[in-house]
């Protein structure tokens, strides 16, 4: 597990390293075909004068990596790393975090539509130490909550 995580971060600091900047005939060979040019990593935030969610998520291929950090009021802050794909719309991802120097793990869903997403909700069970939905087809999505398309820092 410790590899698996090791790997991710390594992966991430890559990317983040990495300029994401297409070369000029990417783009040209986009622009002919047709197909939209979207940035390889985008971020999302929820604010309130209490609550903080910010979401990072790195594009690579099919799979989707990044960061998550919960900062909501009476709550432990939780930061962490996603690794995961989207659905569909609904990125579904495990979300390794810190909470009270315990490492956890969680599955997490985010439902994207437009430039934000909601995240998802329903009822779990522990699978080897590890959280996950019982059913992602029967998640709920919270429409209080949305995470708007930010400019990354």
């Amino acid at each position: 597990l410790l590899m698996k995580v090791m790997h991710i971060l390594f992966l991430f600091a890559f990317f983040i390293s990495c300029n994401t900047q297409e070369n000029d005939t990417e783009k040209r060979d986009l622009k002919q075909s047709g197909e939209k040019t979207s940035s390889l990593i985008n971020c999302y935030r929820y604010a309130t004068p209490t609550d903080t969610i910010t979401l990072k998520v790195v594009h690579v291929g099919n799979s989707i990596t990044g960061t998550l950090v919960y900062n909501l009021k009476e709550k432990d802050k939780n930061r962490g790393t996603i690794q995961g794909a989207m659905r569909d719309n609904i990125l579904v991802a495990d979300y390794t975090f810190m909470s009270e120097g315990i490492q956890s793990i969680r599955q997490v869903a985010f439902k994207l539509e437009g430039t934000f997403f909601s995240e998802g909700y329903g009822d779990s069970f522990d699978e080897n130490a590890k959280m996950k939905f019982k059913n992602l087809d029967s998640l709920a999505f919270s429409s209080s909550i949305k995470l708007s398309e930010i400019a990354c820092q």
